[in-house]
């Protein structure tokens, strides 16, 4: 009897495997043709944006009225931009395309560039005329080098779920294994990666934009002080990561970064969770933190987003931080991040922000970034305005319904700034932000507000 009983669990036992092995292995199958039909999308909609940016180009270019052409640089600004997006979507093994992703955004944003100009009455410059001729046969290069890995990866039947770090069920061919071949022979993305090399030899673009030359070259307006020693680095990494999470930490790891702020990059392990580690960055020039990343998972909130908002709030208080005023904020994973903008009297700089994320189960402070505040805060000789507010608002459509207004410094292409009146609408049930020139009435700059889960973004 025992023994039929030990037979019955063990056939029992045996179909619960299989059964789990099987549902497992559908699962695995879902999950690879789920990732293979995104990386087809990512590829085809980088191909598909790339070609149309290319002919809005080209259409700009032939066009013999500033109004139409306008209106093809505008198409080739949102298109570059939509590549760029999907570029940033696309997984691609052994290099990473900066300089592709890098000319995308610059020509989005040249055509943005001259569409502006041509909407003010402005005439483009023969050299303007040139500089876009030129990014539009780099347009072409590229479109060329995507249908080359295109026409690879269908003669080959690769599959694009392998660029991704997910176990999958094993296949035959992939592009992984073939992108970076161990022999001489070509790869599917060997195109691809030689004109990502090509575009690194480009001349800058010579525009007053956000991502022209001089702007990268930009130096750090806030960081003051001298060079700090390594050890000084440590000792304000760890009080400051103490500070943010009421713990204390020990260095792990130490590196040096050159981004745009050289900065000593460190790891700290928490002292009181072992499984717990922060990274932060402490500026080489007057020893600012930077950034601080906590990596611990947040489980179920137990703080709403106005008591998060106070608690960052007050961690930049106890951080030294004057007058700031929360703009906007954001939930994600748990954590609420807040945006802050510092304020002079009655004027919000938005130039000046930093981010604070703030776990939602205990209210530590999880994430930091002030790049934005240290590129850009330096002391400031802000104009007086010359229009009053009403008659700024006098300047908005008289369809749409006012709900507010204040004063801000925007940033602007090129590294400038401007005094706007801020002033919050609403058309139907869209909220909108229109930016008026406080010294010459002109309108600079219209963003949409969008809710979403847990804040507010503007666009």
């Amino acid at each position: 009897m025992a023994r039929k009983l030990s037979t019955l669990f063990l056939a029992l036992a045996l179909l619960v495997a299989v059964g789990w092995g099987l549902w497992e292995r559908a699962n695995r199958l879902t999950l690879a043709n789920a990732v293979e039909a995104g990386g087809q999308r990512d590829f085809y909609n980088l191909l598909n944006y790339v070609e149309q940016a290319q002919v809005s180009m080209g259409k700009s270019l032939a066009s013999s009225s500033p109004r139409q052409q306008a209106v093809h640089l505008t198409e080739a600004w949102n298109q570059a931009a939509a590549a760029q997006n999907s570029l940033s979507q696309l997984p691609t093994p052994g290099f990473k395309p900066v300089n592709t992703s890098k000319f995308l955004s610059q020509t989005s944003d040249y055509n943005n560039y001259l569409a502006q100009k041509l909407a003010r009455g402005e005439e483009m410059t023969p050299q303007e005329w040139q500089q876009l001729a030129n990014l539009k046969a780099e347009m072409e290069r590229l479109a060329a080098s995507l249908h080359q890995t295109e026409g690879q990866v269908a003669g080959k039947a690769l599959r694009w779920s392998s660029f991704y770090g997910t176990r999958m069920p094993a296949l035959p061919r992939t592009i992984a294994r073939l992108a970076v071949p161990a022999q001489a022979s070509p790869g599917p993305l060997d195109g691809f990666i030689n004109t990502d090399r090509h575009l690194q030899t480009l001349p800058s673009l010579n525009y007053d934009g956000p991502f022209s030359s001089h702007l990268e070259k930009q130096q750090p307006l806030g960081l003051g002080g001298g060079e700090v020693a390594q050890a000084e680095a440590e000792r304000r990494a760890t009080n400051f990561s103490n500070a943010a999470s009421n713990s204390t930490y020990r260095v792990q790891a130490i590196r040096t970064s050159n981004g745009r702020i050289p900065a000593f990059a460190l790891r700290l392990m928490d002292n009181r969770r072992p499984n717990v580690t922060v990274n932060v960055d402490v500026s080489k020039q007057g020893g600012q933190i930077i950034s601080l990343l906590n990596t611990r998972p947040v489980t179920a909130p137990a703080l709403d987003a106005s008591t998060a908002q106070e608690k960052a709030r007050a961690f930049l208080k106890s951080q030294g931080f004057g007058d700031m005023q929360p703009t906007y904020t954001v939930r994600t994973d748990n954590n609420q991040v807040i945006t802050f903008a510092a304020k002079e009297g009655d004027v919000i700089l938005y130039p000046d922000q930093v981010k604070v994320k703030v776990a939602l189960d205990n209210g530590e402070i999880t994430g930091w970034d002030a790049t934005p505040y240290y590129m850009a805060h330096h002391e400031r000789d802000l104009p007086r305005p010359r229009l009053t507010a009403d008659q700024a608002r006098a300047k908005i459509n008289p369809g749409v319904k006012i709900e507010g207004t204040r004063l801000a410094l925007i940033p602007m292409p090129g590294g400038s700034e401007k005094l706007t009146y801020e002033i919050k609408t609403r058309l139907d049930n869209t909220s909108y932000l229109t930016y008026i020139n406080a010294q010459t009435g002109e309108e600079e700059k219209v963003l949409q507000i969008v809710d979403v889960p847990g804040g507010q973004l503007t666009m």
